[in-house]
């Protein structure tokens, strides 16, 4: 009887180490997201050079989304190139004062954007008008840099829809990752993915597909990852759209800074600078016409509730 209860214990404790290889410990996903903030090695403020990439809606962006998880990785940037394509760009300047206030400003002749997020609040200034005072959603790839410790950022994750009581491991681009807030491969919620060797962030599902089968019908890939100075920022990052590459921005220079001014964040003095939009918006045509228009497809994704 010892012998058979033994060799029963031996037998559970022997399965119990297979599975544990076949599948891999899975750490919690608020942990993980505080691993995240430690390679990140992010300073409270911080300046970026970037080339913002808007691809009109008839472009054929190619998706990296949900039907091409196992693609391999060059063939996913060369798909995603956003030189191929022949889109829009323009030169951008970020500037985050961490934690909670962010700043990214578009000027050229014939297009400039101001957004603002500050305290909880947001301004959208687009070609002088103020347009929306609600967040502009392409800019939330920022979300994941803008805290400087775990409490924050798991609330804001989970107030996003992101259910940071789960976690598990997938696959992306033949490289294990981490993801919170849902048992992979299952799409259907609001999720981030992060490399499993590096924590850093690969893949935020913003919002889900409406219908099973379909791409997301928003989501962000952080790629390329690079040291700059000493601290860890994606190369490159890309928004998709229902599967359909809509922006992507490359990051030419980022540098740590001190002393910007707190006014330069002041969504009411920048307020008193501009006019709200009159009326309908006016048949520009050209790349103002493409960012409003992405601006109200996302709202139209995120606003309504998935199936």
């Amino acid at each position: 009887m010892l012998r058979s209860a033994l060799i029963f214990s031996l037998a559970c404790l022997l399965a119990a180490a297979l599975c544990t290889g076949a599948f891999g410990y899975v750490l919690p996903a608020p942990f993980v997201a505080s691993q995240m903030q430690k390679h990140l090695n992010l300073p409270d403020q911080m300046e970026i050079t970037q080339q913002l990439h808007v691809y009109p809606a008839e472009a054929d962006g190619k998706s990296q989304g949900a039907d091409s998880v196992g693609q391999n990785s060059a063939d996913a940037e060369k798909d995603s190139d956003p030189e191929a394509s022949g889109p829009a760009g323009f030169f951008q300047t970020v500037r985050y004062r961490r934690p909670g206030a962010y700043r990214s400003d578009i000027k050229t002749p014939d297009f400039s954007q101001i957004y603002i997020e500050s305290s909880g609040s947001q301004l959208f200034v687009l070609d002088g008008e103020i347009i929306d005072d609600s967040r502009q959603w392409y800019a939330c790839y920022k979300d994941l840099f803008m805290f400087l410790s775990r409490p924050p950022l798991v609330r804001h994750l989970e107030q996003l829809g992101v259910d940071m009581n789960i976690s598990s491991l997938g696959r992306l681009n033949k490289k294990t990752v981490y993801v919170a807030g849902a048992r992979y491969p299952d799409l259907s919620s609001a999720q981030v993915w992060f490399d499993k060797n590096t924590f850093l962030p690969v893949r935020w599902i913003v919002a889900p597909a409406k219908q099973t089968g379909q791409p997301p019908a928003f989501e962000i890939r952080y790629l390329d990852w690079q040291p700059f100075d000493g601290i860890r920022y994606p190369g490159k990052i890309e928004f998709y759209e229902n599967g359909r590459l809509a922006r992507a921005v490359t990051v030419e220079k980022l540098d740590r800074i001190s002393g910007v001014p707190a006014s330069d964040f002041d969504i009411s003095a920048v307020r008193k600078k501009y006019a709200p939009a009159s009326g309908a918006p006016q048949e520009q045509g050209g790349a103002a016409e493409e960012v409003r228009r992405q601006i109200e497809e996302f709202k139209k994704i995120y606003e309504t509730p998935t199936q």
